[in-house]
């Protein structure tokens, strides 16, 4: 993962903020393959926000994106779950290297 303060993609221990420092991206921006922890819902409704609840898309759960299409599959764990892109919008995450 590289530095979000300097670019560095060698692990950087010379940032003030400290190489653990990252921005959180959406769900649906990750490819398939890619891993990453929920940090934060965003949800813009009560209703978007009781589904991914639902869902168990809590923050520290860690998810791996295998499909982006027709659906954004994620797996956690053992479960398998399908979102779609706006519901996947509102899942922030921070991508695990």
């Amino acid at each position: 993962m590289k530095c979000t303060m300097c670019g560095s993609s060698a692990g950087c221990d010379g940032c003030p903020i400290g190489a653990g420092f990252f921005v959180c991206r959406s769900l649906a921006t990750l490819e398939a393959g890619e891993r990453g922890t929920v940090h934060r819902l965003a949800a813009a409704s009560g209703a978007e926000l009781r589904k991914l609840l639902a869902l168990g898309l809590l923050p520290g759960a860690e998810v791996e994106v295998e499909r982006r299409w027709p659906a954004i599959v994620v797996r956690m764990g053992h479960a398998r779950l399908a979102v779609d892109a706006a519901l996947a919008e509102a899942v922030l995450v921070g991508r695990v290297a």
